[in-house]
């Protein structure tokens, strides 16, 4: 029987479900039954699009920050009795502007490291639920326009990605993913794995 997984968020949600052979994929919240896998990158367009913080209003950080990374809580908080029973994972996709910096994308940065913080906190409340949490580091690339997301590269990035290129989110990051859901992987949790071709090494 197929393992059943959850995914939330447009982008690279699409090509992270793209790859998960062998899996039933639901794409919104709210079905019945056990999960072994939700994975969370619902980014709004607004919050990936450049602009200098000084310019952010109070409504565009809660557009940007606040209320997206809201709706992972509430994800997690809706889908836990589902994983319990699935003796599930739960992944957020997280961008390296988080670790590494990326100019005038503060509030992408700041609901990055919200949902990574978040990882961490559901790894040590809900280990003993049967439930592993992570967080998976992508390059820029997933999350901005192609010219964004070499910008940041260029200004941040210490060298050359070591393996000739950026790694594919469909054929490269899916079976990551898909591995972090199994029972060999299941004693370790909490951990925010960066998964950039060795583009940027942050830590």
């Amino acid at each position: 029987m197929a393992r059943r997984a959850l995914i939330v968020g447009s982008g690279i949600g699409d090509r992270i479900a793209d790859g998960l052979d062998g899996w039933e994929i639901e794409r919104a919240p709210g079905g019945s039954g056990p999960l072994e896998l939700v994975v969370w990158a619902n980014y709004p367009a607004s919050s990936t699009q450049p602009a200098p913080l000084v310019d952010l209003s109070l409504e565009d950080w809660r557009e940007r920050c606040d209320s997206p990374l809201r709706d992972a809580i509430d994800l997690a908080r809706d889908t836990h009795g589902r994983l319990a029973a699935g003796s599930g994972t739960i992944v957020f996709l997280v961008p390296l502007m988080a670790s590494a910096g990326g100019d005038h994308f503060a509030a992408l940065a700041a609901l990055g490291e919200g949902a990574r913080i978040l990882a961490k906190s559901l790894a040590k409340t809900w280990g003993g639920d049967g439930i592993t949490a992570h967080a998976v580091t992508l390059d820029p690339h997933a999350f901005l326009d192609p010219a964004d997301a070499a910008r940041i590269a260029t200004a941040n990035a210490l060298h050359d990605a070591p393996l000739g290129r950026v790694p594919s989110d469909t054929l490269d990051v899916a079976p990551i993913i898909d591995w972090l859901s199994t029972e060999p992987a299941a004693p370790w949790t909490g951990g925010s794995l960066i998964v950039d071709g060795g583009l940027w090494m942050p830590g």
